[in-house]
């Protein structure tokens, strides 16, 4: 029977060996955490040594590429302008011997010598048009050039010159001219020697291969307009560079010298240094491929690469029998912590004389123990908090801190509905379009800040409804960490229906329904503080009815009564939307018109009149008419108070009624 028991018991506890197993892999337990940690630190070494190591020899390998470039580039540049110098020498000279510009004048004095140096020679007068030409068969003998940039350049300036490169009307090829000024025996200016040099087969431009440069190192030629006349990779002879040049080509084409890197025209990262060809205002580049600068440190770092991988390989057993011998005793701690992490076990226990591992084992136990117990007091807390939030007959809600929706009580479900939100984002999607916006950046602002939050809103019910909610949360902070908010939610949208009512009640005249003199007052003074800031344009109409009181006496106050009832009738129909009337009390009317110009008042104010004088009404058997007298005013420079327009406006209707009444005045200044 006992052996039974022990089989069954073992049987029962063999699935829990078997996932602890399972889940102690080789990397799982302590020593093997230490050994991927050796050849962690090991590897991080190696990669520091190796990236200071890059670093310096990528240093290096640069300063040296720099300084050949360097160099090769003055080399280039020196040899480019002396070849420009000769050439100006050598026109300047022969334009001496040729102080007029005339046919045969080149042939005369042996141009046919400068035949090493230019494709050809031309004779230019003051108005740009080829005089003589070297060869004489080149055809452009009497074209004029003035529209060409050189020659308005030579007779503007007068000075030796090196044209933008250009293609020739004549040969349709590639070309760049170098010009002199002519002139006669007492220094006038009488035209210009130019010598014309193709890109194509210059010597300018030639033996740039011989240059040690490597493989993909190259030469480019670019003049200081951005128009490349030199490289070997491009197809067309003048190639105008895009605007997205690299700001090193930039700075060169501004007159800058020097090394650096920069990514080409292609988007290849490259060492490059530039010289100016100062005489024909050119910008000498060498460019060199940063992978053709490092492939020799590359190489190298490759070979040291594979040295460490090959030493950390070789000790990393050597590592692992250390770990193993030093971390032995700790074996059954490492597999019973990660049986207490996992739950199964309550706490450590294990017999050992080690007093380290057992002051380790001892601070562990306490800790797991005090552990447990906060959890049990925080699973308390949070029910009992539950209860109370849900007992409440007063809609609330809790978020965290982020502001997400972790609980909503049975109140707020049954106030807003079963299909009450449970996302923040379908709260703010259910409240009305035109509060919407500043609630959400006052929620917002609250949980950056961590502050309360109260708002009153108008919010959707769920029969597409329209309830008034006044919403306040309170931050809520653990030990100084803000951890969420508890809200709070009311209905307060009969208190608000009251409210309107109230206020409308206050505003308006009980027998017209048009406002009453403190309407008048608020949305006057609205206006005023409008026209301040803006100078929107507002006109005020103020009248009072002529021949009224003989309709109050005679009629009795129920025709006086309807009298008035009828005129506000009249003003509304009159008016626009926009505006505003009221009746100040007895037969005295105002009608507020923003935006509304003092001409356009004016008409409106002459409608106004007829219309009041064309109704009438038929009472007692007789016809009880009324006219209106009209002042009109708007809002001046210097207005302060609403007095000031409404004294201007009654002062026009005293003049309309005084000047025979039913008619209308505009103020003084209108």
């Amino acid at each position: 029977m006992t052996l039974i028991s022990n089989k069954n018991a073992s049987s029962k506890h063999r699935p829990q060996h078997s996932f602890i197993r399972l889940i102690m892999l080789p990397f799982a337990t302590l020593r093997g955490r230490l050994v991927v940690g050796a050849v962690v630190l090991w590897s991080l070494l190696c990669l520091v040594i190796l990236t200071f190591g890059w670093q310096a020899g990528k240093y290096l390998v640069n300063e040296t590429n720099h300084q050949h470039l360097r160099y090769e580039t003055e080399l280039i540049s020196n040899s480019i302008t002396l070849q420009v110098n000769e050439r100006l020498r050598e026109l300047e000279r022969l334009a001496e011997r040729v102080p007029l510009p005339r046919e045969g004048a080149l042939f005369e004095q042996h141009g046919h010598k400068l035949e090493p140096l230019f494709e050809a020679l031309i004779l230019f007068d003051t108005s740009s048009q080829v005089v003589d030409e070297w060869p004489i068969d080149g055809g452009r003998r009497g074209n004029n050039f003035a529209d060409r940039e050189y020659a308005r350049f030579m007779s503007a300036f007068k000075t030796p010159y090196v044209s933008e490169p250009l293609m020739g009307r004549i040969t349709n090829t590639p070309l760049v001219l170098m010009l002199v000024p002519l002139r006669d025996d007492e220094g006038h200016y009488t035209g210009f020697l130019g010598g014309l040099v193709n890109l194509k087969q210059s010597q300018l431009f030639r033996n740039f291969d011989l240059l040690r440069l490597g493989e993909g190192g190259y030469v480019t030629i670019t003049t200081a307009s951005g128009q490349r006349i030199y490289d070997p990779y491009q197809t067309d002879a003048i190639v105008t560079l895009p605007s997205t040049i690299s700001p090193v080509l930039a700075q060169a084409l501004d007159g800058w010298e020097g090394e650096s890197h920069e990514r080409s025209l292609s988007g290849e990262d490259q060492l490059v240094a530039y010289r100016q060809i100062w005489p024909a205002n050119w910008i000498v580049g060498v460019h060199l491929p940063q992978v053709q600068a490092e492939a020799p440190l590359i190489a190298g770092m490759k070979k040291i690469t594979t040295y460490v991988w090959g030493i950390l390989i070789f000790i990393l057993p050597l590592i692992w029998i250390l770990i193993w011998m030093a971390l032995r005793p700790l074996t059954h701690l490492a597999r019973q912590v990660l049986e207490l992490r996992s739950g199964f076990r309550p706490v450590l226990d294990i017999p050992t004389t080690m007093k380290e591992v057992r002051r380790v084992v001892d601070v562990i136990n306490v800790t797991e123990l005090a552990r447990q117990g906060v959890l049990r007091d925080l699973a308390e807390r949070e029910a009992l908090l539950r209860g109370t939030l849900s007992a409440s007959p007063q809609g609330m809600f809790v978020t965290d801190q982020r502001g997400r929706l972790t609980f909503i009580n049975d109140a707020l479900l049954q106030l807003l509905g079963d299909d009450t939100p449970r996302s923040m984002q379908a709260w703010s999607r259910r409240i009305h379009r035109d509060d919407r916006r500043d609630v959400r950046k006052a929620w917002l602002r609250s949980l950056v800040k961590q502050t309360n939050f109260a708002r009153q809103f108008r919010f959707i019910s769920a029969n597409e409804g329209v309830l008034w909610l006044d919403v306040s949360t309170a931050a809520v902070r653990v030990e100084g960490h803000f951890i969420g908010t508890v809200g709070t939610v009311l209905d307060i949208t009969q208190h608000q229906q009251d409210y309107a009512q109230k206020r409308w009640e206050a505003e308006h005249d009980s027998l017209t329904g048009l406002l009453n003199r403190r309407g008048l007052t608020r949305h006057l003074e609205e206006l005023l503080i409008q026209w301040q800031g803006s100078e929107k344009p507002t006109a005020v109409m103020l009248f009072d009815l002529d021949h009224f009181k003989p309709v109050n006496d005679q009629g009795g106050h129920a025709l006086g009564d309807q009298m008035l009832q009828q005129i506000a009738r009249i003003v509304q129909s009159e008016i626009r939307s926009s505006d505003y009337a009221a009746r100040q009390g007895g037969d005295e009317f105002a009608v507020l018109l923003p935006g509304c110009t003092p001409a356009r008042a004016l008409t409106i104010a002459e409608s106004l009149r007829a219309s009041i004088a064309d109704s009438s009404i038929e009472a007692q058997g007789r016809q009880w008419q009324v006219t209106a007298s009209i002042g009109v005013s708007h809002f001046h420079q210097g207005d302060k108070t609403i007095d000031d327009i409404l004294s201007r406006a009654d002062t026009a209707s005293y003049r309309a009624k005084q000047s025979g009444r039913n008619k209308v005045e505009g103020d003084a200044d209108g």
